[in-house]
């Protein structure tokens, strides 16, 4: 009988065990389950960043807006609509959709404008008017991403309460001089 040599150990040696395999595989699995949680992790972040979006990006810049308008507005009276504002009806002594603001001009005359909560194509729009004397008026959106938006006026303090598209509620304060 001959000896066995080298070469035909290597000939019968070629692939794996089963035991090998099963292990790669089990590690395989085990890579596979994490990157799968890793990534529903991420989604559900993506999801969270989305929702806080308006708190983020467009709370600060209403809140920039109010602050310059609200600041220099010398009186106001909060009403029930626009159309009242504008149709020169009574102010609400509670909450409404819209505020009459009073400026005092270079020119020592009183001029007005007016916020509104309007209806929009996804809620609620918060606008801002300009109303001239020739029956025409300036307008232009605060912000169109809003739910909902009242007014309140107490002890001289006037309170915007936005609801955001998520039910996040913001209140704004603001003051005539």
């Amino acid at each position: 009988m001959k000896p066995k040599t080298l070469q035909s150990f290597e000939h019968h040696n070629l692939g794996f065990t089963l035991l090998e395999m099963s292990a790669a595989i089990s590690v395989m699995m085990v890579v596979a389950t994490a990157l799968v949680a890793m990534i529903q992790q991420h989604i559900a972040l993506l999801e969270l960043c989305q929702q806080q979006v308006f708190l983020t990006s467009e709370a600060p810049k209403i809140g920039a807006l109010l602050n310059r308008i609200l600041n220099n507005a010398d009186h106001y009276f909060v009403y029930a609509t626009k159309e009242d504002t504008l149709g020169n009806g009574f102010p609400t002594l509670t909450s409404g959709s819209a505020v009459k603001l009073f400026f005092k001009s270079p020119a020592q005359t009183t001029e007005t404008r007016v916020l509104s909560v309007e209806p929009g194509p996804f809620g609620a729009c918060l606008r801002f008017y300009t109303p001239e004397s020739t029956s025409s008026e300036t307008s232009w959106t605060v912000s169109s991403k809003i739910r909902s938006a009242s007014f309140q006026s107490a002890e001289g303090i006037l309170r915007l309460t936005l609801l955001g598209p998520n039910h996040e509620q913001i209140t704004y304060y603001g003051g005539a001089r």
